[in-house]
């Protein structure tokens, strides 16, 4: 059920429908390489939410580019917005989203630079009474077992993390006329290393990712396949199918949610 394909008649139905469910894909707009188009987060994030969506039935909401992508501001395409802007721009499409009838709103994210963002999001919505639930997952993490049947029934070994032979791979099950292979530059894929004896004392800088991967890929995509791009995207679709079926049936945390609003009024010891 897709929001902006659904006539108001069919939308009052997929409220019902969805148990108040509706999921937000999130990435950004943001360079991968010069082989995939600057879209290639939203792309497979939207991919993975249609899909799952004929799995599990919730409600989708159109795409939504705006992520946390500041240390690309180097790069043309990208599409970096102030950090208050984008708070409150997802906490307004929140509320419209439950002022809608959509109690329940899943952040589906398909951009790494994203993870703390959406975690802060999600924990500054306990700073008032608010009538909706918001939850966050990453669309393309695979179970254990999946990344190591997955990865071995291809013969490809786990590498990089962006514009990489796993967004690659699915961007060629996806859409593979906007995959440009004659185009990458494989000696920009490896990291400069710059950023390591940092991250090796477990230090953060806003610069790190810069400071390693100035080009904007990581990690050599040419092994990449469209065979395990949809081997890639299968278990993801399955993986966001079940997540969603565990939150439109759960009662316990909307219930824990409403019992710390009221003991938040008047806190005790």
């Amino acid at each position: 059920m897709t929001w902006e394909n659904l006539n108001v008649l069919e939308f009052k139905d997929a409220i019902d429908k969805s148990k108040g469910v509706c999921v937000l894909p999130i990435g950004c707009l943001e360079k991968h390489g010069n082989h995939l188009p600057l879209g290639t987060d939203i792309t497979i994030a939207r991919y993975i939410c249609e899909r799952a969506a004929e799995l599990e039935e919730f409600m989708l909401f159109p795409y939504y580019p705006f992520g946390q992508v500041s240390e690309v501001r180097h790069k043309l395409g990208t599409i970096a917005l102030s950090a208050p802007l984008q708070m409150q721009l997802l906490e307004a499409i929140c509320d419209e989203i439950s002022r809608n009838g959509f109690k329940k709103i899943v952040l589906a994210n398909g951009h790494g630079g994203n993870n703390s963002f959406l975690t802060y999001f999600a924990q500054s919505m306990l700073d008032k009474v608010r009538e909706y639930s918001v939850y966050t997952l990453n669309v393309w993490e695979l179970t254990e077992r999946q990344s190591r049947e997955v990865f071995g029934r291809h013969n490809i070994n786990p590498d990089g993390g962006h514009a990489d032979v796993t967004e690659t791979a699915m961007m060629m099950a996806i859409a593979p006329s906007l995959v440009k292979m004659p185009l990458l530059n494989r000696s920009e894929t490896a990291s400069l290393g710059r950023n390591a004896p940092f991250a090796e004392k477990g230090v953060f800088h806003a610069i790190g990712w810069y400071a390693d991967y100035p080009h904007q890929i990581a990690g050599d995509p040419m092994d990449a396949t469209s065979a395990f791009g949809v081997d890639l995207l299968d278990c993801n679709i399955k993986n966001l199918a079940g997540a969603v079926k565990l939150i439109k049936e759960d009662t316990t945390l909307p219930c824990f949610l409403g019992e710390f609003y009221k003991t938040s009024e008047k806190p005790t010891i």
